[in-house]
């Protein structure tokens, strides 16, 4: 509303000034800059993210695994069933069965194979369990564990693995069967060594690698466990 002076009268044509109201807002300087505020929003939510952290980490939480097919198994069944079992989800359902059987059947089928390798393909070929031979081959020849499989001392020029160990005796004992009368001066002559551990801290460093890698499989093993039974 405009309010006139003391005898003046509006007539068409005349226009008055208007001040225009901001639409934005208008920085005065009594608050946070901007960069602040970016700042204060990053400790905001670095404190929330840590909040659930350290309550997922204490209490715990139950999931299926995304890419793999004991995830599958276990989340589409249910959702199957919640909207009454639809062909598409029954259809889905039973492609995740056989997934899993068919993981189940090959997993047992490598661990016999390999079970195999190990109790029938290495005896028969000769290779014997690396154990601790060579372990203490520092320590040779006043320490445990000095013999090797041929019988002799461990020295670090004479340790080999199974591979070169087993070329060598059977070059050894090849020469042995073509000169019978020389086996003696063979034996010295063509020293096939001894098989044992070429480094015991590189084995140790390995093992550790090898259950680092492992670890995930077993905390995705723990949490499907604990779905199965909590839920």
């Amino acid at each position: 509303r405009i309010s006139l002076g003391e005898g003046m009268r509006w007539k068409r044509g005349d226009y008055a000034d208007y001040t225009s109201v901001p639409t934005k807002d208008v920085d005065l300087g009594l608050g946070p800059s901007d960069e602040e505020k970016d700042h204060m929003n990053a400790c905001i939510a670095a404190a929330k993210s840590m909040a659930y952290l350290l309550k997922q980490e204490s209490i715990g939480y139950c999931g299926v695994e995304k890419e793999s097919v004991y995830g599958a198994a276990i989340a589409i069944p249910q959702i199957a069933r919640s909207v009454g079992w639809s062909t598409t989800l029954l259809g889905l359902t039973v492609r995740s069965y056989l997934f899993l059987a068919l993981n189940l059947f090959m997993q047992v089928f490598l661990l016999a194979v390999i079970n195999e390798e190990l109790h029938i393909g290495q005896a028969f070929s000769g290779q014997i369990h690396l154990c601790d031979f060579g372990a203490n081959i520092d320590k040779c020849p006043d320490a445990p564990n000095c013999k090797g499989p041929e019988g002799s001392t461990y020295s670090f020029k004479r340790t080999y693995g199974f591979d070169t160990w087993n070329s060598r005796r059977f070059v050894r004992d090849a020469l042995i069967a073509l000169f019978p009368d020389r086996a003696e001066a063979i034996r010295v002559a063509a020293d096939p060594g001894e098989y044992g551990l070429e480094d015991s801290y590189c084995r140790l460093m390995c093992s550790f690698i090898f259950m680092m890698a492992v670890v995930d499989d077993l905390r995705n093993t723990i949490g499907v466990l604990t779905l199965l039974t909590h839920v």
